[in-house]
């Protein structure tokens, strides 16, 4: 699923990001206040943030512009973003039955949030609209699902799923909106962990489990000695864990 354009090669990584690689020499990051804004590149190529551009028949709105590796090793690349995954998606989406895999986690799902504009504390799944026939059988079976609580298009390339809180997970949602990862009941981090074939090993593990590795890690990164009782993941943002549709809705098509 790539696609070639003077020496460029654009490619699909999930709903959220698609990757340039290839002669990415070419491209000249344009930065403001250090974050990038544009990537300027031969024969009037522009890509830059609120535009909309499209890749292999997905259309990404350009929200965030990040570069990965360097030049010196030639391992160069662009990751662009319409958002960031929600830390909702990695911690309270596992409160839904199932696996990642059974989500069309790395090709249909956008994004998981825990309020809408018209919901708080709530379960909402955003999704790229599909005509792909399992995915059609996907949305009824989360039709299905015992929490459900309504389906609505936020705009015509979207669709949202809405599910309540089960009620046994208040909890760990409180302990959620307070960054208190590790506080999660002890049930509830293996759920986490088995949601996304994770392991105590893995940076969720090391989070839930606040492992010396991960908490050695931070003090390097940060320059500074953590308490004992810090989580080893920052507090959530509210804002990024609502979902906000001007962040979602396509643009002008480059």
């Amino acid at each position: 699923m790539v696609v070639e354009c003077d020496n460029l090669v654009y490619t699909p990584l999930n709903a959220l990001t698609f990757k340039i690689t290839g002669n990415t020499l070419c491209l000249n990051p344009v930065i403001e206040n250090d974050v990038i804004i544009a990537l300027e590149g031969p024969e009037e190529l522009k890509i830059q943030l609120g535009l909309t551009v499209e890749i292999k028949k997905i259309k990404y709105k350009v929200n965030i512009i990040e570069k990965v590796g360097n030049s010196i090793d030639r391992t160069l690349k662009y990751h662009i973003s319409l958002a960031k995954r929600t830390k909702s998606s990695v911690f309270i989406m596992p409160m839904l039955p199932g696996s990642k895999q059974l989500y069309f986690w790395n090709k249909l799902f956008v994004n998981c949030f825990i309020a809408t504009q018209e919901e708080e504390d709530c379960i909402a799944l955003l999704y790229r609209w599909s005509t792909d026939l399992r995915y059609i059988k996907f949305e009824k079976i989360l039709t299905e699902f015992k929490f459900f609580k309504r389906r609505y298009d936020p705009t015509s390339n979207y669709v949202m799923f809405i599910f309540n809180i089960p009620p046994g997970y208040k909890k760990e949602l409180r302990a959620f909106k307070m960054g208190k990862y590790s506080k999660f009941s002890k049930s509830y981090k293996v759920d986490i962990l088995e949601f996304h074939n994770a392991d105590i090993q893995d940076e969720i593990g090391q989070i839930l489990f606040k492992s010396e590795e991960r908490k050695q890690l931070l003090e390097t990164k940060l320059n500074a000695t953590l308490p004992e009782d810090s989580e080893l993941l920052s507090i959530i943002t509210i804002e990024e864990e609502k979902f906000d549709p001007e962040i979602y809705k396509l643009k002008k098509l480059l």
